[in-house]
């Protein structure tokens, strides 16, 4: 083999695959690791994105929204990224959400979630309807989570970075689903990172054994009775796939293992030898060398309906915008937003606009306080306030249309002045000399990007510095 695997982790795959590792080992030395991307559809479709970047694209079978690509090269930098449209995914790390199934309405946890592109895919199949909450401990790739939800224009999500164990004793048994993408040893990272293979080792695979078996006690504790819990990972070892499913459904008797709806590129789970009673069938492999993907296993779990409620200590508490925020931000959207459907809820005066600080957030409906928790966005973040002035944020440019502004200012694909924009320089553009001072929602072929503030025939742009092309 050219890569230096741990002869540990060989014997581990040998020992699962048998007489097919011979076809994994190839897969893993001589083809391309597998790259995909997913779009938003709440932006675009597939037929439309290729026609528009001029790729070839496989849908996989598992997500409408999804598809295999050749290569990325430098997709990742387009203007049409920066604008949402989609999100660079390795295909396999699609199964956990499709097998969630998260429907429009319910109430979703996504527990382990930076950095966002399983919580942007769980956001576009409830359609910015019910309550997502997308959380992660770590306090670092939580701001990659936040930037990802911003540039993908979420507005039914809050964002924590907390431990299970403080969210489940705030909210109880709040959630319809939730999501456990548990941190692994990565094995499914092999071929696309090497330099992953130097971290792995048998202890470190039995460290993400005893982690995973913490989170998952803790997010069964979230789950409403008949609710549904996924688990899932990106590495192959059975200690970490089901033997940690084994180990929380010895302790958790209300749970059982749903079986997962049979797709082409999906293997079954794999029966564990001190586990002959539990059928592990039910659950998913993705195996590089059989499908479009570099590896993931994913096991749906669903509550008894029987199961007694647990308590919540969350009792909405928010705050309204004191008069003279509402005043300054009542001017902000006279001035800058039309009353179209899409701002007919963040209309001054809305119930659902609250203030956090000297930010503003819209809050959906089902959103439960939040309060004593470590918090990154409430809700919507809409914009903030200083020195008396409403400074509109990335996460509400996102989520507009052109028809939603007063002031557009429309850039082509091929207009020098949208790489301008884009490295967050002044722009000077002859439109701009007619074009009434205040705030413009800036767009690329019709898509938002971002925010420029218009003065004296010159615009600053506002594109914040993490979305800056070099």
């Amino acid at each position: 083999m050219k890569k230096n695997y741990p002869p540990e982790y060989i014997q581990i795959i040998n020992r699962l695959l048998k007489d097919h590792a011979p076809l994994f080992w190839a897969a893993l030395e001589d083809c391309s690791p597998a790259v995909g991307l997913r779009i938003n559809p709440a932006k675009t479709s597939l037929v439309e994105l290729q026609k528009d970047l001029l790729v070839e694209i496989e849908p996989l079978p598992w997500t409408a929204h999804g598809a295999a690509l050749q290569e990325t090269g430098d997709l990742g930098k387009h203007p049409y990224h920066t604008a949402g449209l989609y999100y660079i995914q390795e295909p396999s790390a699609m199964v956990p959400v499709a097998v969630l199934d998260p429907q429009p309405g319910e109430r979703v946890l996504d527990l382990c979630a930076a950095p966002g592109g399983k919580t942007t895919q769980i956001q576009s199949r409830m359609k910015n309807e019910g309550l997502l909450i997308a959380n992660d401990a770590n306090p670092r790739r939580v701001q990659a989570l936040s930037k990802n939800l911003e540039r993908w224009g979420a507005r039914n999500i809050s964002v924590l970075c907390e431990t299970p164990r403080r969210i489940s004793k705030h909210l109880g048994d709040f959630f319809d689903r939730v999501l456990v993408d548990a941190p692994c040893s990565g094995e499914g990272t092999f071929r696309s990172d090497p330099g992953e293979i130097k971290k792995w080792s048998p202890e470190f695979s039995r460290r993400c054994c005893r982690i995973q078996d913490e989170i998952l006690w803790f997010a069964a504790k979230m789950v409403r009775p008949g609710g549904v819990l996924v688990y899932s990972t990106c590495t192959f070892n059975q200690d970490e796939n089901e033997g940690t499913i084994a180990r929380f459904l010895g302790k958790n008797l209300d749970f059982r293992i749903d079986p997962i709806e049979p797709v082409q590129g999906y293997s079954k789970g794999i029966q564990l030898e001190n586990a002959p009673s539990i059928d592990f069938t039910g659950a998913v492999r993705i195996w590089p060398h059989l499908s479009q993907g570099e590896g993931h296993f994913a096991a749906r779990l669903r509550k008894s309906e029987s199961s007694p409620r647990l308590p919540s200590s969350a009792i909405q508490d928010f705050s309204l915008p004191n008069p003279e925020n509402q005043r300054i931000y009542s001017h902000f959207f006279g001035n800058t937003l039309k009353h179209t459907p899409s701002t007919e809820e963040i209309l001054p005066g809305s119930r659902k606009l609250k203030s956090f600080g000297n930010r503003l957030y819209w809050i959906p409906d089902e959103m439960p306080s939040l309060k004593g928790l470590n918090i990154r966005h409430w809700g919507w973040w809409l914009g903030t306030i200083q020195a008396d002035k409403f400074l509109p944020s990335p996460a509400l440019a996102s989520a507009l249309h052109p028809e939603d502004a007063q002031l557009v200012l429309e850039f082509s694909l091929e207009d020098p002045h949208l790489l301008t924009y884009l490295r967050g320089s002044p722009v000077s553009d002859s439109r701009l000399e007619d074009m009434p001072e205040g705030w413009a929602l800036v767009t690329c072929s019709g898509y938002s990007l971002g925010w420029g503030a218009v003065h004296r025939g010159r615009m600053k742009s506002y594109i914040p510095r993490w979305l800056r092309s070099n």
